[in-house]
């Protein structure tokens, strides 16, 4: 089996022998394995005041993403077998790195006089004298924790595939530009199509190559959809990146933020700016071209992870299986702070069942990686302590009648340094724990609230359709949120005839292209559902046997024991509409395939055996898998068959109309705001909110309900190009949706229209 070209540790060189090695070890004298990060430094420094160029913005980020996790390896002694075996180490050191000098130059730099610490300078300063202390840390290690770099040699054979994500990123450009949708959908059915020959030949393939090939793979998916318009793309992302522009306009990031769990992470503040400051890469593109070139490593991780268990094929279906779910390419590019968590929280994962290192040594990365994660998400930091509290107990109660440990040094280090540094971070450092406060009186008040939406359906409908929002009329959502301002909001002070028969609110569906094949469309409709239940079938069943097999390695019956609390997890979250409302399903699953996606490929590679038919057989169902979730949930099919695409397809659609920013939005966004005065009401919409946010940070006092009714009569109203050009509103009330004609009616005559540039307009009065 071929190793992962970085970090194959050089055997040869075996530790002196004699009077002369001993002579040598007492020295610790720097070797060219010190010297060598040290260059590397020294190169960044130089490229600093180039950092304006496209070029140096390249090289200074692939250095920054490498160098410090490099020094901090070899600082803790990790084996170059450990890294050789989960290359992902590196980039997940070196953002751990990142962590601790940023936030070290962000509260020493006031002290010491720094009044703006979160610049260039301060910053590189930081980062360098990290290096050092660490690099002086590391003098002396022992040869089996040296790197060999003759693998970059043969880097040009192996980089071919990440021509995917340059394809992805011309598409989305084109289409950004209304230049059609041809590129795209050509670069999603290229992906789908390597995922599937990947997953014929990988065993034929060098691992570098594989690796590369899903990671390229990943990242022309977040691409695809990160690169849209002329914002960030998404809901949460928007708060996170007025969060992040407001750090570095202040150069300096305080750490208490009391019921503000988005300003409290150190991934939407510290990180980026340090990114921002040292590589020179603009605010808006750390969001859409970094954060996803970071999270792309997320299926990469559990490839490495799988191998630990699988033969090379399987373990790349259980990272493309990741890459194919929608929420990869769709949703996890717009939570910055999950992006950056989930690669932590795989790290965690690899390096508590990681058997190439002593514990002693092992115990030290895990709590590195935990630390950054609880930084990072407080979501993903919750999941992972009870996923971990889950395993702990599930292994306890194996460890009595099938041969494993009652209990894990990496999992239990992982999981009390994950509940104490959340309790202390989310807690008197931050105070941003009021999450955790609201769930606990959402469970006290409405207990586990079993699928709350889904009343009069079928048992079977009802759990595959779980916690998702159902739609209600317009005139319905006029009533509700009508009665809701008047018994919850008597501030608002609705215009006199607001109430008029005229000014009714009128129901305004997304247009949805003609399907052209309707069998072809059904049939992957209903693939999909399969598909995806599927897996928690192969999941669940793959996890009994690991845990119950007598002859399975230690490591594969950790990760079903993981994989079984997973599915727990999973279950709970899925009928529950408390816990659902305080953690999407979606992105649980996502963050649940690092264990979940194992078990189903160990038990299709089971099933495979050593005969040819068998094994061609079980290709064929795990191909079939990934290209059906890959194509449906991504809207190949949609482009193709008809029947709507995605916003990574096309230039229409509900989630175009819901997620795409432009340039006039912008615009008439910053115009507001710079109007708006503090405490006034301004009112938007759910398409009109995200550039508002992501411009203004108007979170307080915005109201999302344009209803005649609903509306002050001294209220700012502001108009995306959803609701001037297709004269569309959408809002949410209570876990149901509603599409609704925007009342440019009632507007233009109770309100003036105080600012236009021709899609985009503000009301006022």
């Amino acid at each position: 089996m071929t190793a992962w070209p970085l970090g194959v540790p050089r055997a040869a060189e075996a530790p002196g022998h004699g009077a002369r090695g001993r002579h040598a070890a007492r020295r610790h004298v720097l070797t060219v394995d010190d010297l060598g990060p040290l260059v590397a430094l020294a190169l960044l420094a130089a490229l600093m005041p180039a950092r304006h160029s496209w070029a140096a913005e390249f090289l200074l980020v692939l250095l920054l993403l490498t160098v410090p996790g490099v020094i901090l390896l070899r600082a803790l002694r990790i084996p170059g077998e450990a890294i050789a075996s989960f290359p992902v180490y590196v980039p997940c050191a070196s953002l751990v790195v990142l962590l601790g000098s940023g936030l070290a130059v962000d509260l020493i730099g006031p002290i010491v006089g720094v009044a703006a610490p979160l610049r260039p300078w301060p910053m590189l300063t930081g980062l360098g004298l990290a290096c050092l202390v660490l690099t002086a840390a590391s003098v002396g290690a022992p040869p089996s924790v040296t790197l060999s770099w003759r693998g970059l040699a043969r880097a040009g054979r192996t980089a071919w595939p990440l021509l995917l994500p340059l394809l992805a990123a011309a598409g989305a450009l084109r289409l950004n530009n209304d230049r059609g949708s041809t590129v795209a959908v050509v670069a999603l059915g290229a992906c789908v199509l390597a995922a599937v020959v990947l997953l014929a030949c990988a065993d034929k393939l060098d691992t570098a190559l594989v690796a590369v090939a899903l990671y390229a793979t990943g990242l022309a998916m977040e691409w695809s959809f990160s690169l849209r318009g002329a914002s960030v793309y998404g809901f949460d992302i928007s708060d996170e990146y007025d969060i992040f522009q407001r750090t570095v306009a202040a150069g300096v990031w305080h750490p208490a933020h009391p019921g503000d769990p988005f300003s409290a992470m150190l991934s939407t503040t510290v990180l980026p700016a340090e990114l921002h400051a040292v590589s020179g890469v603009p605010a808006l593109l750390v969001f859409k071209v970094i954060y996803p070139a970071i999270s792309a490593l997320f299926p990469v991780a559990v490839f490495f992870l799988g191998r630990r268990v699988l033969a090379t094929r399987w373990a790349f279906a259980a990272g493309a299986l990741i890459v194919a779910q929608s929420a990869f390419g769709q949703e996890l590019p717009a939570i910055a702070r999950q992006e950056i968590a989930l690669v932590f929280f795989a790290a965690v994962v690899s390096a508590m069942l990681d058997s190439t290192a002593r514990r002693r040594v092992r115990c030290p990365l895990v709590l590195a990686f935990t630390l950054a994660l609880v930084v990072s998400h407080y979501s993903t930091t919750y999941v992972t302590i009870t996923l971990l509290g889950l395993a702990v107990v599930l292994q306890w109660v194996t460890s009595w009648f099938r041969p494993v440990p009652r209990g894990s040094w990496g999992m239990a280090t992982a999981l009390v340094a994950a509940t104490i540094g959340a309790a202390i971070w989310y807690g008197p450092v931050t105070h941003s724990y009021g999450n955790v406060s609201d769930l606990v009186q959402a469970a006290q008040s409405q207990g586990a609230d079993l699928l709350p939406n889904r009343s009069g359906e079928g048992l079977l409908a009802a759990y595959l359709d779980g916690n998702t929002v159902t739609p209600i009329s317009a005139g319905q959502y006029a009533r509700l949120v009508h009665a809701d301002y008047a018994a919850n909001k008597r501030y608002v002070t609705p215009v006199t005839d607001a109430g008029r028969a005229a000014y009714a609110l009128r129901a305004s569906s997304t247009p949805t292209p003609r399907v052209r094949w309707p069998l072809v469309y059904a049939a992957f409709g209903l693939g999909q559902v399969v598909a995806q239940q599927l897996l928690y079938l192969l999941g669940a069943a793959g996890a009994l046997f690991l845990v119950f097999r007598r002859t399975v390695p230690v490591v594969a019956r950790q990760v079903a024991l993981l994989t079984a609390a997973t599915l727990v997890f999973l279950a709970a979250i899925r009928v529950s509409g408390t816990l659902a409302t305080f953690y999407n399903a979606d992105r649980a699953l996502l963050q649940a395939m690092a264990f979940l996606a194992i078990p189903v490929c160990w038990c299709l590679q089971a099933v495979a055996g050593q005969r040819k038919l068998r094994r061609a057989c079980a290709v064929a169902v795990a191909a079939a898998l990934v290209a059906v979730i890959f194509a449906t949930g991504n809207g190949l099919v949609g482009a193709v068959v008809g029947g709507g695409t995605a916003t990574n397809l096309a230039n229409t659609g509900e989630d175009y109309e819901q997620f795409y920013v432009t340039t006039p939005e912008l615009a008439a966004a910053a115009w507001l705001g710079a109007r708006a005065a503090p405490g006034q009401l301004v009112y938007a919409d759910e398409y009109g909110q995200l550039p508002l946010v992501s411009v203004t940070g108007l979170r307080s006092g915005l109201l999302l309900d344009i209803t005649p009714e609903t509306l002050s009569s001294d209220a700012w109203v502001y108009a995306s190009s959803t609701n001037v050009v297709d004269g569309r509103a959408r809002a949410s009330y209570d876990g149901h949706s509603v599409s609704y004609a925007f009342p440019s009616g009632f507007l233009n005559a109770n309100y003036d229209l105080v600012y236009t540039n021709g899609t985009s307009e503000v009301y006022h009065r």
